[in-house]
């Protein structure tokens, strides 16, 4: 009987007998999930030391996967090049193993086309996330987006990664759950070089605000950023960093006019292979539920999360030591698993009565620090 190769996580064989020497991690989109994937590309290196991890993502997501530890080459998905010479190029690779982080009908294609011997995907836990969504206002929670990935790895011994508090004994005790992006020096510099150009030096304290996020019912109002940056900025003296992608322009525009204090806008001015440098040179990162937030942690910078018609529940909260994730958990929330759906009382009371000073507490508390 031929091996499947995309069994569920609870399914897969142990794979512990064989060491492959090629693998392939599937996870097309978003920016925040394709950071969240590199706890595992991470822990692939210490198990496969001798491994050639490849990256399969979207084109646009490219230069972000690139700076995820552990990664030999990215395969970009490019659907005007053609799909069937993409999966021609991968099935030369020869892949030993798929890791579908992704688990949606195009990976399983995709990891089933590439004829390797061997492949796990992870569990998204959609029913209990929906569970929370039908029910919402309680206490249960899911496990985090990066247990839920490196739950694929433990299938590769026969084993369950458990969090490393939960037994010193444990034989994988000690595994490392905190997203990790690599910033190149030379990207570094031009980031210092950009900031300098405006008379911001190396010892400025830096905020960086990213008011964006996917969907609407995500995003505090902008003059709320724009309150907690000019606290910010005249109590503390940062300086204001606005910073998004091409959509996020006319919000940005919103917070900068809505400020009393200058703020640099760069927002559309970074892209992926810029935006963790940018970010990284921030002394505080605040942001709704997106993107920048993980990509903050992943850079070692401590981010504020705001969270509206999502929750941190739904397995999304920032995981640094010094992160926070602020939320009024209201009985209603969270009201969707991706924050797409309008207020069902037309309120938006998690966002509209969520207060500044909520925000500038927990920022304030770890400029303290």
């Amino acid at each position: 009987m031929p091996i499947n190769p995309y069994p569920a996580v609870s399914e897969a064989m142990a794979l512990s007998s064989e060491t492959p020497s090629r693998i392939l991690v599937i996870r097309f989109s978003s920016m925040g999930d394709i950071v969240l994937t590199s706890p595992v590309t991470r822990q692939l290196s210490r198990i496969c030391p001798d491994a050639e991890v490849d990256f399969l993502t979207r084109d646009e997501y490219a230069p972000l996967a690139g700076a995820l530890p552990g990664i030999f080459q990215v395969r970009r998905l490019e659907p005007e090049q053609g799909l069937w010479a993409l999966v021609g190029r991968l099935r030369r690779r020869r892949y030993d193993l798929v890791i579908d982080l992704h688990g949606s009908i195009r990976s399983r294609l995709f990891g089933l086309a590439v004829n390797a011997r061997r492949g796990v995907r992870y569990d998204k836990r959609r029913f209990a996330r929906m569970a929370l969504v039908a029910r919402p206002g309680g206490s249960a929670a899911v496990p985090h987006t990066v247990d839920r990935y490196l739950e694929v790895l433990g299938a590769l011994d026969g084993r369950t990664v458990r969090d490393e508090q939960s037994s010193e004994d444990a034989p994988d005790a000690g595994v490392n759950k905190i997203p990790e992006l690599i910033v190149e020096d030379s990207v570094a510099d031009e980031v210092a070089d950009r900031l300098a150009g405006v008379g911001i030096g190396p010892e400025d304290p830096v905020l960086g605000l990213a008011p964006g996020a996917s969907h609407g019912p995500k995003r505090w109002l902008p003059d709320r950023f724009a309150l907690v940056a000019d606290h910010l900025a005249s109590v503390h003296g940062m300086r204001v960093l606005l910073l998004g992608s091409d959509a996020d322009r006319p919000l940005a525009a919103e917070v900068a006019g809505a400020m009393k204090e200058p703020a640099l806008d760069w927002t559309g001015a970074t892209d992926l292979a810029l935006l963790p440098a940018a970010v990284e040179r921030c002394r505080h990162l605040v942001c709704n539920d997106s993107g920048p937030m993980h990509v903050a942690t992943a850079v070692g910078t401590p981010v504020t999360g705001v969270f509206g018609a999502t929750h941190p529940r739904l397995g999304f909260a920032p995981l640094g030591p010094e992160d926070a994730a602020v939320s009024l958990d209201l009985p209603c929330s969270p009201c969707s698993l991706h924050g797409d759906r309008a207020c069902r009382f037309g309120t938006h009371a998690c966002m509209e009565d969520l207060p500044p000073r909520s925000v500038i507490g927990e920022v304030e508390r770890r400029l303290s620090v």
